[in-house]
């Protein structure tokens, strides 16, 4: 996989761009062919990882690690297609972003691309004039403290809740409700450690070996008073190529208008989500989608300006509700999907709890 986009990649698409040499039919028939290349390339690149998962039945973190590195590199593709191929079509071929050169990029550009921490494709980045090798060794060897403390967090704090999904035959709204607070305050310090990890430590430790000098990875965003300052500064490396990528593009289609593209940056935002849990987990169960997807896109319509302070707590108060209901429900459909023949679904569970409460009445 990652060959392929190291060679193919950049071959096919400087092939593209040097024997482009066509007019009017000719060129149109010329860069849809290349185009239905391209388009089979991402297809491949999106089938086949998720093929050997399945084959080989990859453990939860093995198949983490593929399916992530397939989104990475997927996003780092069409980012560097994307960018060249605007310079090569544009005409009179020069580009309006000084980062970007009108001409095609150079190998030793894109290798740089593909290993820098950003999804945003640029000839050039800024950089620092020396590496800091205390900083590298500080931040993996942070990096991989962070990790052993999540494996001891999900191992002794979350896997007996687990348990008692794989071992209770007999559910209850108050048993859910009990299993989902007792994964709740584990679950903060397992975000704590897993943003700290990734955020500080991983993508802090390869700029600076790579002398990349942008190190705005994220925002404050416990301080988000609205729910669209929250999803634009939690994660900026996305956000970035959300925005470049797909609500500017359809923002041109639009005239302008932006109430379309944000729907679809929020619908394909929860759908990649969705499509990492549902390899890595081998079930489609598409709650992670409706609770980012829908709610998600409902709070960013329904409250877009600040809220204040309160609205700032409700979030924070969210998150490891939002973590702990989404572990769990996924604990609990695995577990009946295994033991099928005694077991109760969540909805059933809610359902019956209804008619006892009308019963009561």
């Amino acid at each position: 996989m990652t060959l392929c986009t190291t060679f193919i990649v950049y071959y096919g698409t400087y092939i593209w761009a040097n024997n482009r040499k066509f007019s009017g039919t000719s060129l149109k028939l010329y860069d849809m062919f290349w185009l239905l290349i391209y388009i089979c390339y991402i297809m491949g690149l999106l089938i086949i990882p998720c093929w050997q998962v399945n084959k080989y039945q990859l453990p939860f973190a093995c198949a983490t690690t593929v399916i992530l590195e397939q989104l990475r590199q997927l996003m780092k593709t069409h980012s560097f297609v994307r960018e060249n191929a605007g310079k090569i079509i544009s005409q009179p071929n020069k580009s309006t972003d000084p980062l970007l050169s009108s001409e095609f990029s150079h190998f030793n550009q894109y290798l740089y691309f593909l290993y820098a921490p950003t999804l945003v494709f640029r000839d050039v980045y800024p950089r620092t004039s020396t590496i800091r090798w205390n900083v590298v060794f500080k931040m993996f060897g942070q990096y991989l403290t962070c990790g052993f403390l999540v494996y001891h967090i999900l191992a002794y704090s979350w896997m007996p809740v687990f348990a008692r999904c794989f071992t209770e035959t007999d559910l209850t709204l108050k048993s859910a409700i009990t299993s989902i607070f007792d994964l709740m305050l584990p679950g903060v310090l397992i975000i704590i450690l897993c943003y700290y990890g990734f955020f500080y430590c991983w993508l802090i430790g390869f700029a600076e070996l790579l002398r990349f000098a942008d190190r705005m990875f994220h925002e404050d965003w416990w301080n988000s008073a609205s729910s669209v300052t929250f999803w634009r500064t939690w994660n900026i490396i996305v956000h970035d190529w959300l925005y470049a990528y797909v609500y500017e593009d359809l923002s041109k289609l639009c005239s302008g208008k932006k109430t379309l593209p944000t729907i679809c940056v929020t619908i394909l935002s929860a759908i990649l989500h969705e499509y990492w849990l549902t390899i890595v987990s081998g079930i489609f169960y598409p709650v992670l989608f409706v609770w980012y997807g829908l709610f998600g896109m409902l709070l960013r319509f329904a409250f877009p300006r600040s809220k204040g302070p309160l609205w700032s707590l409700f979030f924070l108060f969210m998150i490891p509700v939002y973590f702990a209901t989404i572990a769990y429900l996924y604990a609990l459909e695995m577990s009946i999907r295994q033991f099928s023949w005694n077991r109760q679904t969540f909805g059933n569970v809610m359902a019956k709890n209804g008619n006892e409460s009308k019963v009561d009445l």
